[in-house]
């Protein structure tokens, strides 16, 4: 898969492409991207997916606790290369772009090296200054200048439309299981592994103290979940069933500072400074306060039986 950096560098010729944000490729990005590939073979020309980095509401500070994406850059790519597509432009979400009329924007879609000749777009998109720009806007750009142009239609699940915002209102929820659904796999996010308190090795369970890559990364709500580690480096991306938890630690700390802990089952050896993939099947409990230690070494022990025996 080709990666370009503008618009202005895109070697494909006379290509398709769809524009969108993609954050997850979930089931309904999916189901656009296999439409994408498909008129790319039938016509026998570049599938090429437009997106933009960072989000808007990172870049424009409309969240007020701060905007949390599902997957970050790299992995959005990999996926994005998994579905098929032959190239992705990553466009650079800036206040310059945001100021930008969606007839600007579009004009600069098409002053492409090359023309595309059909451009998709999902049933909810939007671009230009405000969002200002959707299917419609397209449409009425794209037909006097030859382009044909495709709206995909909404996926639903369990009688919801299937979107990033549905997926992150459940990781968020902790309903990881729910979120797998909705995305065709499992939610899982990179990091590094961090030097903790080493609480869990003086306990007997040593944890892996996960930092993400993104500072931006969406994490589960707090929790323990069953869960998987994939070692990403030293091991040639071994797999281990994991007991993982998010939140605070409030049997042994007092801190308020959230921690994602992740106890490898059946793994021997050294993982600081290493880079996991975390990956989160189901919640087996809320985090809890024990009275002592001795209780909360209790129930991590029963923790783990779950995750090994799968019950």
């Amino acid at each position: 898969m080709q990666l370009w950096d503008s618009l202005a560098s895109v070697s494909a010729s006379h290509s398709v492409l769809t524009l969108g944000f993609f954050d997850g490729v979930h089931l309904g990005h999916q189901a656009l991207l296999r439409e994408v590939v498909g008129y790319a073979q039938q016509h026998r020309c570049p599938a090429v997916v437009v997106t933009l980095w960072p989000h808007p509401r990172i870049v424009l500070g409309k969240e007020p606790g701060g905007f949390h994406l599902i997957n970050g850059l790299n992995y959005k790519l990999e996926l994005l290369e998994a579905s098929g597509v032959d190239g992705v432009v990553v466009l650079e979400f800036t206040l310059e772009l945001a100021r930008q009329s969606p007839l600007e924007f579009l004009q600069r879609v098409v002053s492409m090296p090359s023309c595309p000749q059909c451009i998709f777009m999902g049933y909810d998109h939007r671009f230009g200054r405000g969002g200002a720009g959707d299917f419609t806007v397209l449409r009425q750009f794209c037909g006097p200048l030859g382009i044909d142009t495709r709206q995909g239609q909404p996926l639903q699940l369990d009688g919801l439309e299937v979107s990033s915002t549905l997926v992150r209102r459940a990781i968020q929820q902790g309903d990881t299981a729910y979120a797998a659904r909705l995305m065709g796999r499992n939610f899982s996010f990179r990091g590094t592994v961090a030097h903790g308190f080493q609480l869990g090795q003086r306990m007997g369970f040593p944890t892996a103290n996960i930092e993400p890559y993104e500072p931006w990364q969406l994490v589960p709500g707090h929790g323990v979940y069953e869960g998987w580690c994939r070692i990403r480096t030293g091991s040639g991306g071994e797999r281990f069933k994991a007991v993982v938890n998010v939140g605070t630690r409030p049997t042994v700390s007092s801190a308020r500072a959230v921690s994602i802990e992740a106890h490898l089952l059946d793994f021997q050896g050294d993982l600081y400074g290493q880079e996991l993939e975390v990956g989160f099947n189901r919640k087996l409990r809320p985090e809890l306060k024990f009275s002592s230690v001795d209780d909360l070494k209790v129930q991590i022990a029963k923790d783990i039986e779950c995750v090994r025996t799968g019950r």
